[in-house]
C-alpha cells in the first residue's frame, strides 16, 4: 500500500458507504438459504440438492473474485459497485417465485456473480479509506455485510411463511433503492480512494508473492468459513427437526449471524492493537466449546452458546483479510478475491458435503463435525511467520 495510505487518517464516511453497499448486497446472500430451503422443501427434494445450489452460488461468487479483483485493481469503475448490488437483489428475490428448476439455478448464477464483483470493490476501496487503521476499516465494511446477511434469514422467513414465493420478489426493492443510493454517493469517495491507491504494474505477479503464506491463509479462511456457513445453511434442518417453526428458525439464524458483528468488530480492533496472527488464532480456538455446547443443549442455553461461538468465530476474518492486502499490497482488490473468494469457494464445497452429512446421519451430526473445524483453521496460523508490520501489536496504542 502507499505511504500516503498508511499515513492519512481514515475517511469513517467513506468506509460506512462501503459497509452499506456490502450489507445491502449481503442481505440477499443470507435471505438466500431459506429461499433454498424453501425451493427445495415444496419440490420435495432431499437435502443434498440443497447443498448443491449452495455450491453452485458459493462457487459462482468465489471462482469469479480473484479475477474481478485484479480487474478492478488495475480498471476498476465506482459504478461496478451498485450495479452488482443491484443485480444480487433481483436475482435472489426471482429465485423466490421460480417454479423451474433450470431458472432457479440461472438466479443463484447471476445472483453469486452480482456478489463476486461487488465483495472486491468494496473492499478495496475500505482499505485505500481506511488510512492507518486498516483492520478497523475491513471489519466495519464486513461489519456491514454481516449485519445484511443476517437480517437474510429473517426477512426471508417471514415473507416466505406467510405470502409465498410469489410476494417474496417485493425483497428485491430495499436492495434495488440502496444501490441507487451508493452510485448517487460514491463518485466522490471514489475520487478519494483513488488519489491514495497504490501504483501497480499492468498485469499481476505472482514472482514476488509468498505463495505458502497466501496459501495458509485461504485454508484457514476456507476452514472458518465452513463453519459458518454450515451453520447458516443446516440450522433451519436442526430447528426443524426440533420442532420449531420457520419463523422462529429464521429468527434464531438471524441472530447467530448477526451476532458474528460484534466478533468482526473485536478481530478489527484487536488486530490493530495486538497483531493480526495472534488475535485470529485467539478467536478460531475459543469459538469451538460454545459451538458444541450449542448443539449439546436445548432452548435458550443452546441460542445463547450458538451466538457466542458465532461472534467468536468472525474473529479471524478482518485480521485474514488484513494480513493478505498486506502480502499483496499493489492489489488490493485481488487480495480480497483470493479471501473472500477462493477461500470462500473451498469452504462451499464443504458446505455441500455437509449436506450429504445431514442427508444420511441428520443435523445434529453434522453440525457438530462443522464446529470442529477452527481447529485446524488456527493451526494454520500458528505455523506462519510474521512477515508484515502489520502482524505486530501496535506500540502506540
Amino acid at each position: 500500500m502507499s505511504t500516503a495510505s498508511l499515513t492519512r487518517r481514515w475517511d469513517l464516511r467513506g468506509v460506512s458507504l462501503m459497509a452499506f453497499a456490502h450489507g445491502a448486497s449481503d442481505l440477499y446472500s443470507g435471505v438466500l438459504p431459506f429461499v433454498l430451503f424453501y425451493d427445495v422443501a415444496r419440490a420435495g427434494l432431499p437435502a443434498w440438492c440443497q447443498g448443491a445450489l449452495a455450491f453452485a452460488w458459493y462457487l459462482t461468487s468465489s471462482v469469479a473474485q480473484p479475477l474481478v479483483g485484479a480487474y478492478s485493481d488495475r480498471r476498476g469503475r465506482w459504478w461496478f459497485l451498485p450495479a452488482s448490488v443491484a443485480l444480487t437483489a433481483v436475482a435472489v428475490s426471482a429465485a423466490a417465485a421460480t417454479a423451474s428448476m433450470a431458472v432457479l439455478v440461472a438466479c443463484v448464477v447471476l445472483g453469486g456473480l452480482g456478489s463476486a464483483v461487488m465483495h472486491p470493490e468494496a473492499g478495496r476501496y475500505s482499505a485505500l479509506l481506511g488510512g492507518t487503521r486498516r483492520a478497523s476499516a475491513i471489519s466495519i465494511y464486513q461489519i456491514g455485510g454481516q449485519v445484511g446477511y443476517g437480517i437474510g434469514p429473517i426477512v426471508a422467513a417471514v415473507l416466505l411463511a406467510h405470502a409465498g414465493g410469489g410476494a417474496a420478489v417485493a425483497m428485491a426493492v430495499p436492495g434495488v433503492l440502496a444501490a441507487l443510493g451508493v452510485a448517487a454517493l460514491m463518485p466522490a469517495f471514489a475520487r478519494d480512494a483513488d488519489a491514495v491507491a497504490p501504483r501497480h504494474t499492468a498485469r499481476f505477479s505472482f514472482g514476488q508473492v509468498d505463495h505458502v503464506a497466501i496459501g495458509f491463509l485461504v485454508a484457514s479462511t476456507a476452514l472458518r468459513y465452513l463453519t459458518a456457513a454450515a451453520f447458516a445453511f443446516y440450522l433451519p434442518n436442526l430447528l426443524s427437526a426440533r420442532g420449531l417453526p420457520l419463523t422462529a428458525s429464521g429468527a434464531i439464524v438471524t441472530a447467530f449471524l448477526i451476532a458474528a458483528a460484534l466478533g468482526l468488530y473485536a478481530g478489527g480492533a484487536g488486530a490493530d492493537r495486538f497483531g493480526a496472527r495472534r488475535v485470529a488464532v485467539l478467536g478460531l480456538l475459543l469459538s469451538v466449546p460454545p459451538l458444541l455446547a450449542g448443539l449439546a443443549l436445548h432452548g435458550a442455553p443452546a441460542v445463547v452458546a450458538l451466538l457466542i461461538g458465532s461472534a467468536l468465530l468472525a474473529v479471524q476474518n478482518a485480521p485474514g483479510v488484513t494480513l493478505a492486502q498486506e502480502l499483496l499490497p499493489r492489489h488490493l482488490g485481488t487480495a480480497l478475491g483470493l479471501m473472500n473468494g477462493v477461500a470462500f469457494g473451498i469452504g462451499s464445497l464443504g458446505v455441500a458435503l455437509i449436506g450429504v452429512v445431514v442427508t444420511r446421519a441428520g443435523a445434529d451430526a453434522a453440525l457438530t463435525l462443522a464446529a470442529l473445524a477452527p481447529l485446524p483453521a488456527a493451526l494454520a496460523y500458528l505455523v506462519l511467520r510474521p512477515r508484515s508490520p502489520q502482524e505486530e501489536p501496535r506500540r502506540d496504542a
